[in-house]
């Protein structure tokens, strides 16, 4: 088996101003990999690249020696009529060159009814997945709590694209096997043969309908109030919660995962205990 790298993400919002030292943090607390959000700091405005903003981050990612991978940003919409998601997805693309970022996480989303819609979403994805083959970025699909994970897994498996796999999130599929009554172990095994990239995180399955119903003023819930409720996707650190991750992460490693360990929490409001968290979950990924 490949060396087992760990990694995890940058605390949301963390703008220019920020990145240095979020990510002196992120290597002392013995992490080797970091996961940027497109949207922390503005690299892409009106569909445009910027390049000062390239060249500043990349000087600073390039004083750190860890392994970067890139999250889309917030409101990618693969299945909108608006071309400028096709210009922001095809900068995310080109952000990740410019900075050496090797992979792109893309949200599925919600699976529409609309045919249309859908074959929207495949022919931006295999569009996103031949230019990323050229510029050295693998396009990875992401399974997220609202849907069921064959939607995700299908969406790959039907591509079929050598540059296009599964970023498995643990959390989101938690919720997804609670919700959707289907069972969790089976899907992470349905799920591994295609997995390139991982997020771990947890929560205590309990999803939280308005996501569905009202997700705008789901997004204005407050964060502690969700935590102290177990309110649906609360990213707590792993083995937090009451997810079965133990058990996922046996699977994986029988199936030969050789991808990053990124674990994909809230870390900035556990600053004083990352680094426990980290050794705790090698320590779970190394014994299971």
């Amino acid at each position: 088996m490949a060396e087992m790298i760990m990694g995890v993400n940058l605390p949301g919002g963390t703008g220019l101003d920020r990145l240095s030292g979020a990510l002196d943090q992120i290597r002392s607390d013995g992490w080797q990999a970091a996961e940027l959000n497109l949207s922390s700091c503005p690299l892409i405005i009106g569909g445009r690249l910027q390049q000062p903003v390239v060249d500043y981050m990349r000087t600073v990612l390039q004083r750190d020696p860890l392994h970067y991978t890139a999250h889309a940003g917030y409101g990618l919409n693969l299945r909108s009529r608006d071309p400028l998601h096709r210009q922001v997805l095809q900068a995310s693309l080109e952000a990740c060159a410019a900075l050496g970022i090797d992979r792109l996480n893309l949200h599925y989303e919600e699976h529409s009814r609309d045919h249309a819609e859908e074959q929207r979403f495949t022919d931006l994805l295999a569009e996103a997945a031949d230019r990323g083959l050229e510029l050295g970025v693998m396009v990875n699909v992401e399974n997220i709590e609202i849907e069921d994970y064959r939607y995700a897994l299908d969406a790959v498996q039907r591509l079929n694209h050598p540059n296009c796999g599964m970023t498995l999130d643990l959390g989101h599929l938690w919720l997804s096997a609670c919700y959707y009554s289907y069972d969790y172990l089976s899907a992470v095994r349905d799920c591994a043969p295609l997995t390139r990239h991982l997020h771990i995180n947890d929560n205590n399955g309990v999803f939280e309908p308005m996501r569905l119903s009202n997700p705008h003023l789901y997004d204005t819930l407050d964060r502690c109030y969700r935590f102290a409720f177990s309110r649906g996707d609360i990213h707590i650190p792993p083995l937090w919660g009451n997810a079965p991750l133990r058990d996922a992460f046996s699977i994986l490693r029988a199936a030969n995962y050789e991808g990053i360990w990124l674990c994909e929490y809230y870390s900035h409001l556990f600053t004083p205990l990352n680094r426990q968290i980290r050794e705790a979950v090698l320590s779970a990924i190394a014994s299971s």
